[in-house]
């Protein structure tokens, strides 16, 4: 069986090499194969009636376009509003998300998460990633701003342009943008004015580079952060626990 990754640009995706890694003892190794596919805008209704694969990943910048190419959506997805993980079923293709869970799985160790929720949370971007981020935080209780170039609606928390994102302090703030991922590792989502102080803990979903930018900034106005790597490997781990169980393959 035949998985893969989508998206434009994809040459940076790690997900090839996490799937090797978690299929070296599978029984059924030998069958399965996982590749990246650069699939442009104009492209993806194309690519979605072309392609043999029985599943794949959804990366920028189609996890909210790909959703009415789908014939249907797991309450996860529907209750994010996109799709990162596809599988193929005798009715169509099902759409799924696993950001959500994957973000909050990255920042539950957080030693001082309950003080965070009593400060306003900094999303930067507002895409499908940012969507997932969102939901995520809202359903537990937290409250924020979304910086934005225009705003798309259908979010619970104001959608802002990045120069009006004003909070005395930010507890939290998430880069859900490309920028700064490779090939445009040296440029950095725009940032609010930090008026008083700077967030205690900063998150990039960017996972290559490891240490971006925006992390390194970051680290110098004295916040914590976080990579994009542990929420890459967790949700590479439920896109294939997903594709197992609805193709009946043996999942270890």
């Amino acid at each position: 069986m035949d998985f893969g990754v989508i998206g434009a640009p994809i040459a940076h995706s790690k997900s090839p090499q996490l799937f090797a890694e978690f299929w070296a003892e599978h029984p059924w190794r030998d069958q399965l194969s996982y590749e990246k596919f650069l699939v442009e805008p104009a492209d993806l209704q194309r690519f979605m009636s072309e392609t043999h694969l029985s599943g794949f990943n959804v990366t920028v910048p189609h996890k909210t376009a790909i959703l009415s190419l789908l014939a249907d959506l797991t309450p996860e997805a529907k209750a994010v509003g996109a799709v990162n993980t596809v599988v193929r079923t005798e009715a169509g293709w099902v759409g799924h998300n696993t950001d959500a869970d994957g973000f909050w799985e990255v920042i539950a160790p957080y030693p001082l998460l309950d003080s965070l929720k009593k400060l306003p949370v900094c999303v930067l971007g507002n895409g499908g990633a940012a969507r997932a981020v969102v939901q995520a935080l809202h359903s537990r209780g937290f409250k924020g701003q979304i910086g934005c170039r225009s705003p798309r609606g259908a979010f619970p928390w104001p959608e802002l342009p990045f120069e009006q994102l004003l909070a005395p302090k930010f507890g939290l703030v998430v880069q859900c943008t490309p920028l700064g991922m490779d090939p445009y590792s040296n440029i950095l989502p725009p940032l609010p004015y930090w008026t008083k102080s700077p967030p205690d803990l900063a998150v990039d979903l960017v996972y290559s580079p490891a240490n971006t930018l925006f992390l390194q900034s970051m680290a110098v106005v004295g916040a914590e952060t976080i990579s994009g790597e542990g929420m890459l490997r967790f949700q590479a781990k439920k896109a294939w626990q997903y594709w197992a169980e609805v193709l009946n393959i043996p999942h270890i």
